[in-house]
């Protein structure tokens, strides 16, 4: 199928119908595949995992369990207030429904979660008055996106709720034309249910009542035939304006009563004030830096673990066009839509997200520049694209070769990612592919594990590992931890048998002696080489 039959194909009645079923058979057969071979994990939702074993072993709400430094023997437990919950009780309830492990639930987690993303944007962009074959390209074009189709591989943890969850909770704030109780009741309930999916809603959550208030406010002001100055309409905005403020400060009230405020976030890790080109440059350019996946085919812009692809002249450059290019499609889009509902939570989103990624930038709050971040705006921005690339014959064979090429590249890299993991060392409880550790090591720690049941402790420099023991106790110092704190770690108490898993580079750098240290009553670790990277130090009460 050449490029023009492709536009003759996109312009019948029964296309989009065509289109919608191909992307949601694709989310499945990705889905399929990837509970043949399981994902790798991020260490973000492997957190949660982690509290998920604790409702098994009876822990307090949302907690995880570990050793209380001032005496090992006893339990301490941490509430994981950084991330939303629903990264892994969803999982969890699949996982207890279908009795399978914990990396197939997660595929069926991306199945579900996908295939509701993609449906409820194409009902939104369809509300927001996109025609059925625009709004249907726009689905079947994020679903071949590298974003999407790589989160089959890489499970990334709550993005993948936000995305089941946003387009049909816009689609329902813009369906609102009048106040109600059950209307006061959606709001509340939709604010919950989104920081339940992920912590990072509650700006979005802003933004979606900002558009219930001005979508019920035009429709009034249009059913009324009277000007928004007019005393009675000014007196309805008003009136609606504070009925709306209940149920959202009532859920921010839950929501920080009740978890925010019971331990740390990525909001209360902050440092000192900085400004940088990105800081602004970065949010403004994000509708394309995400939508198209750009991020992703460059490996980080800014935010990157291996070498940059990009040099940081040549990024700030990329993100001050694509910034430019983004305000001045926000500013004529209102001119080129008929319809009043698309510039409206363009603005909403655009602005408030911006406002907020760039005052937690200026705060150096532990919220990384990654595309991934800014998601939920970019698929707002994405119809809108397409609409005007569909507008004339030339910007459609551009926009359907650019597609093919995004198409190839996103499955291509699925295919190297796929073949990397099924070559790659797995967890035997979780199932996940277990992309730092070599299948020796944890074959080592499970089996250490099983050889005890809660008398012994062990020490992990991540939490990926960690989520394979079931049976004891966890201790878990990033890799990363600061090297002063790092260097004050003290355990006391004796609780069983202490094993100290670290890579071989802790001998070198000092790591494992001061670890080893850090348990003051234990005094005879006893060091032995499982591989050529990893080994384990031991210690008896």
């Amino acid at each position: 199928m050449n490029l023009k039959s492709l536009s003759q194909f996109f312009a019948k009645d029964k296309s989009h119908r065509i289109l919608i079923l191909l992307a949601c058979l694709l989310a499945l057969v990705l889905g399929i595949l990837s509970w043949s071979v399981p994902p790798g994990i991020d260490p973000d939702p492997c957190w949660g995992f982690l509290v998920m074993d604790g409702i098994a072993k009876h822990a307090p709400w949302n907690t995880y369990i570990t050793v209380d430094p001032f005496n090992i023997a006893k339990n301490h437990y941490e509430f994981l207030a950084w991330w939303s919950p629903g990264q892994y009780l969803v999982p969890y309830l699949f996982k207890c429904l279908l009795n399978i492990n914990t990396a197939k639930a997660v595929a069926v987690t991306l199945i579900v979660c996908n295939v509701l993303g993609l449906t409820g944007f194409y009902k939104l962009f369809t509300r927001l008055g996109f025609s059925r074959q625009v709004s249907a390209i726009t689905i079947a074009f994020v679903a071949t996106q590298l974003f999407f189709v790589n989160s089959y591989v890489y499970f990334l943890g709550g993005e993948v709720l936000l995305f089941a969850f946003l387009g049909w909770f816009l689609y329902g704030c813009f369906s609102i034309e009048k106040i109600t109780w059950q209307i006061l009741l959606f709001v509340f309930l939709g604010g919950l249910l989104g920081f339940f999916a992920k912590s990072s809603v509650l700006w979005m959550f802003a933004a979606a009542v900002g558009c219930i208030w001005i979508n019920v406010g035009m429709a009034e002001t249009g059913s009324s035939h009277k000007p928004w100055y007019d005393k009675t309409t000014l007196w309805a905005w008003i009136r609606n304006g504070l009925l709306l403020a209940i149920p959202f400060v009532a859920a921010l009230a839950v929501i920080y009563v009740g978890y925010m405020s019971k331990g740390d976030n990525p909001t209360s890790d902050t440092g000192p004030l900085l400004v940088l080109p990105e800081t602004f440059g970065y949010p403004l350019a994000a509708p394309i830096l995400s939508g198209f996946s750009v991020d992703e085919l460059v490996d980080g812009l800014i935010y990157h673990t291996d070498a940059p692809m990009v040099s940081y002249q040549a990024a700030i450059m990329m993100i001050v066009i694509f910034a430019l290019a983004c305000i001045a499609f926000v500013a004529f889009i209102g001119k080129l839509s008929h319809n009043k509902k698309y510039p409206v939570v363009l603005i909403f989103f655009y602005a408030l997200g911006t406002a907020f990624f760039s005052y937690m930038y200026i705060r150096q709050a532990t919220i990384s520049y990654e595309g991934r971040h800014f998601r939920m705006i970019a698929m707002l921005f994405m119809p809108g694209f397409v609409y005007l690339l569909m507008k004339t014959k030339v910007s459609r064979m551009v926009f359907f070769a650019m597609w093919i090429a995004y198409a190839y590249l996103s499955f291509n890299s699925f295919k190297i990612q796929y073949v990397a993991n099924r070559q790659t060392a797995k967890g035997p409880v979780t199932g996940f592919v277990q992309q730092v550790y070599d299948q020796a090591t944890i074959d080592e720690v499970v089996r250490l594990d099983h050889m005890h049941y809660n008398d012994a402790i062990f020490v992990f420099n991540g939490p990926d590992i960690a989520m394979e023991v079931k049976q004891n106790r966890t201790i878990i110092n990033d890799d990363d931890m600061n090297e002063t704190v790092f260097a004050s770690l003290k355990y006391r108490g004796k609780a069983g048998t202490i094993y100290i898993i670290t890579p071989t580079r802790y001998i070198k750098n000092g790591k494992l002696s001061v670890l080893t240290k850090s348990f003051v009553d234990y005094h005879h670790f006893t060091y032995r080489q499982i591989t050529a990277a990893y080994g384990i130090s031991e210690a008896r009460e």
